[in-house]
């Protein structure tokens, strides 16, 4: 899709990336405390936010992105923490653009390595970042802190 732009998230976008939030994660999240994080990273130089909108300013997708110096990689590490493209509009590129933006931006910033956890459900996901260069190197363990 070549009418596609990309650019910085901004303090006026905070409802359109909730409602994609909640349809990625498939729950409505309490509002409030998803502003409070929002406009807190929004504004931290080491998480990234990008949207991808079409030549009506519509917007189509987002992209988080985290930096981190990690001792293990001796180095500046970043990991994909979210991505979304509207269901209307997979299959057109929009996620793949949104990973070459933020592969770019890495770079410029010396990062050393981009990493992403998906779901072990979303097998199609699991697929699409095998195709954009990913590879399968690692298993994530999670456990709920009660």
């Amino acid at each position: 899709m070549s009418n596609i732009s990309i650019r910085a998230v901004e303090k006026n976008d905070m409802l359109t990336v909730y409602e994609q939030i909640c349809e990625l994660e498939e729950i409505f999240f309490d509002i409030k405390a998803f502003e409070i994080i929002f406009l807190n990273n929004i504004n931290d130089k080491n998480k990234l936010y990008y949207l991808a909108q079409d030549d009506k300013g519509a917007c189509l997708g987002f992209i988080s992105c985290h930096i981190q110096c990690l001792l293990h990689h001796c180095d500046k590490v970043a990991e994909i923490q979210e991505l979304f493209v509207k269901q209307s509009h997979r299959g057109m590129g929009i996620g793949g653009n949104l990973i070459t933006f933020i592969e770019h931006l890495l770079k410029e910033l010396d990062c050393v390595s981009l990493e992403v956890t998906a779901q072990s459900k979303r097998i199609e996901t699991h697929e699409f970042y095998k195709n954009n260069g990913f590879k399968n190197s690692h298993l994530k363990f999670t456990k709920t802190i009660e």
